[in-house]
């Protein structure tokens, strides 16, 4: 049995019906396999289920779920599921004919509306039959408290190999064996204890704040006076859109995707990095789909953007920091929008690390999980979005824009070979909109998750980014 980290644990406070916090992957499989399309299904099916059956001990937030203290008062715990049963978390759908991408989208977003139940392992995949071509789609999600982004984007690589023939997974060193469920007197032990040292640990929470603003300060060398030294970060500097109110449990999905070739070639014209060509071509999409929905604002939009801090060695859960990036939608370039994005991360990144950013987020998570208790959180995440309070203050973001890196060799499973791996991540409150990039071997693939009545025509928003990667592809010289 192991304790919630504080961040894995705020993940879990922040869900609510209307905002279900996992992360989504959908895998674009192509049969390589001469099997008619009846027996390539049922064959691929089965050999998923193997697949996943035999790699469980490569996953192990797979086979763990969590236990919670009487009366939500102490710590949540991850055990091994006792009554884990993979049937429960694997199923097979199919899509009705044709089977296009519009059907995969209506079928993901109303998967994505749903959270995940507590009472077994937080993860649910299923395999989607009846794409054109006889293509085939295995859509996951997994809960933000058992994984961040990165760590699910890892999930492709241990579930599936680099060559059509597969490769020898060793059977685990030790049997899987599960956990004793906890009992009512064990748990309300562990509250009491948890509740005795959460005094001392909101001190050495708030230290630790502290000390990295004050470490990072020395580690810095003295820098000339610049303009940049007087802009100060505000709140609530994030301009009213569309997006930015209370959520329905609806949910709207799109895809799109690039050449990963042609990004990278871009970034070496203009000097950038991969994530500014994302961020651009993101900035493009949304002032051509805010242009056309109630108009640009007049000011940029500001863009949550997760920085990876997960060092070698680190397991599942959430090791992620966040920059605050401004998008300037106000150009009518898209070069000069490129490069200005280029300024921007650079002056964020260094504000980043002059701050302790690594660090800041779990420390804080740390100090307000000390200060409080999860009935607590969960009591007033509740209130905020039943009073839709979202719709009343002011943003402090317009959406999260993630890029992640995915798997940079082909590969297969189950009789098929990976073409597309398009990623997905929650919404929050008061911002309605996330768009999450992930790369492979040769493509960028593009996904875009919204609530349904915050954002119409979320597929303008797709392709817009496709027409913005060219349009700065044409401005090679």
């Amino acid at each position: 049995m192991i304790r919630v980290s504080t961040l894995d644990a705020a993940m879990l406070y922040a869900e609510t019906p209307e905002m279900p916090m996992h992360t989504m992957g959908i895998l674009i499989l192509e049969p390589q396999d001469p099997l008619g399309e009846d027996g390539r299904e049922a064959s691929a099916f089965s050999l998923t289920r193997q697949r996943f059956a035999e790699r469980l001990h490569l996953i192990p937030p797979f086979r763990q779920r969590i236990v919670q203290g009487p009366l939500q008062i102490g710590d949540p715990h991850w055990i091994e599921d006792p009554a884990f049963d993979l049937d429960k978390h694997l199923v097979r759908v199919s899509l009705p004919s044709p089977g296009g991408m519009p059907a995969l989208c209506d079928f993901v977003g109303g998967f994505a509306g749903t959270c995940l139940e507590r009472d077994r392992p937080l993860w649910k995949a299923t395999l989607v039959e009846g794409l054109e071509g006889g293509k085939l789609a295995l859509v996951m999600k997994i809960h933000h408290a058992a994984m961040d982004g990165g760590r699910s984007a890892a999930i492709a690589g241990e579930l599936m190999d680099a060559s059509p023939e597969g490769r020898v997974i060793p059977p685990p060193d030790e049997p899987w064996l599960p956990d004793r469920e906890p009992t009512i007197p064990w748990l309300a032990a562990d509250t009491l204890r948890t509740l005795a040292g959460k005094p001392r640990r909101a001190v050495d929470a708030a230290a630790r704040m502290v000390d990295a603003v004050r470490h990072k300060g020395r580690s810095q060398p003295a820098q000339p006076a610049s303009p940049e030294a007087s802009e100060k970060p505000h709140l609530f500097e994030a301009p009213p859109t569309m997006f930015n109110a209370a959520l329905t449990p609806n949910r709207s999905v799109a895809f799109a995707d690039v050449s990963f070739d042609d990004v990278k070639a871009i970034k070496r014209a203009f000097g950038t990095t991969v994530n500014d060509v994302v961020l651009a071509g993101c900035c493009g999409a949304l002032r051509s789909w805010l242009a056309k929905h109630g108009g640009l604002p007049d000011r940029p939009l500001v863009a949550t953007v997760p920085v990876s801090v997960r060092r070698e060695g680190d397991q599942a859960g959430n090791r992620v920091s966040v920059i605050r990036v401004h998008l300037p939608i106000q150009s009518d370039n898209p070069v000069e929008r490129l490069l200005a994005i280029r300024e921007e991360t650079s002056r964020q990144k260094r504000r980043h690390r002059k701050s302790g950013g690594g660090d800041l987020l779990k420390n804080f998570a740390d100090l307000v999980n000390n200060i409080t208790v999860p009935w607590m959180a969960t009591q007033f995440i509740g209130f905020f979005s039943s009073r839709h309070l979202a719709d009343r203050l002011p943003p402090l973001w317009n959406l999260v824009i993630s890029n992640i890196a995915g798997p940079p060799v082909p590969l297969y499973t189950a009789g098929t070979r990976l073409t597309h791996l398009f990623p997905l991540g929650p919404v929050q409150q008061g911002s309605g909109l996330n768009i999450t990039v992930m790369s492979t071997v040769d493509r960028l693939c593009f996904g875009a998750l919204a609530c349904t009545e915050l954002v119409p025509d979320l597929q303008d928003i797709a392709t817009g980014f496709v027409r913005e990667i060219e349009l700065l592809e044409e401005r090679i010289e």
